[in-house]
């Protein structure tokens, strides 16, 4: 799944490419993709791109909003022309929709598993959905310290959870817990004022570096031209064997179903 970096980097190709391009049409292949449930006229200019967490947010024209989450397997894919879509990487049997502009330039919507979704709703609508996005001026130390501090639950868990903190997924919690030098199956209640700070410096520090890597390519994730990001040429325990750092083998564990690598040696 695209991580906050990954949609960062995404978002950053739209506003580059769509952004005052007027959207005519929403071309919908897969109804369980297009979850429109008001009742808004959405043709119009896009007048800004957002994000928080893992989801998209085109503003149109004042009058709606089009959120787009791409799940586990979704990716956008822009083109100017009209190449045949298996020559760019794409089955037409996995696009969910495409969003045509006046321009006559596709916003294509790929999703194999169907997971991913569209939703128009009104201009601006409070997002709810989701704790406070990690690279937001909201997360502070105290912030982290206020979701920690009581709660027996492992601590890569906590950084996990979208409720709490939005966009760190399975990749950039291992990687964020291995430079805090932090085991993650310790409990939020159990981290000192120190670790604390490590965590938060190092959940901005990898999340600003992926993104300047324009994100981890490892399975899906495609940027908007297809291109693949940087960030995995740079990964230290995700999918990794032996400790950068001691040279010790690596331990992996499942938590809550998903796998997590980490250096019992270095992370206490």
């Amino acid at each position: 799944m695209p991580e906050l970096p990954e949609v960062e980097t995404i978002r950053r190709d739209l506003f580059a490419q769509i952004l005052n391009k007027r959207i005519k049409l929403i071309e919908v292949f897969k109804p369980k993709t297009f979850r429109n449930s008001v009742n808004l006229k959405y043709c119009g200019e896009v007048i800004n791109i957002r994000r928080t967490g893992k989801y998209l947010f085109l503003d149109i024209k004042k009058k709606c909003t089009l959120i787009i989450h791409l799940r586990m397997t979704g990716k956008l894919v822009y083109i100017k022309q009209d190449p045949l879509l298996e020559s760019i990487g794409l089955n037409p049997k996995h696009i969910s929709s495409i969003i045509h502009f006046d321009s006559n330039e596709r916003l294509i919507f790929h999703d194999p598993r169907i997971f991913g979704y569209l939703e128009i709703v009104p201009f601006l609508e409070p997002f709810t959905q989701t704790g406070i996005d990690a690279l937001a001026p909201d997360f502070t130390i105290d912030y982290l310290n206020h979701i920690c501090s009581k709660r027996k639950v492992p601590v890569k868990n906590l950084l996990l959870d979208q409720k709490l903190i939005a966009g760190i997924g399975n990749i950039y919690a291992q990687e964020i817990l291995f430079y805090a030098k932090i085991n993650p199956l310790k409990l939020g209640k159990n981290l000192s004022a120190k670790e604390l700070k490590l965590i938060h410096r190092y959940t901005l520090e990898i999340l600003l570096l992926a993104i300047n890597h324009n994100g981890t390519s490892i399975s899906d994730f495609r940027r908007i031209d297809d291109k693949t990001g940087d960030f995995q040429n740079f990964l230290q325990v995700y999918q990794k064997q032996i400790c950068p750092k001691c040279h010790q083998q690596l331990t992996r564990i499942k938590q809550s179903g998903r796998t997590t690598t980490y250096c019992a040696n270095c992370q206490k």
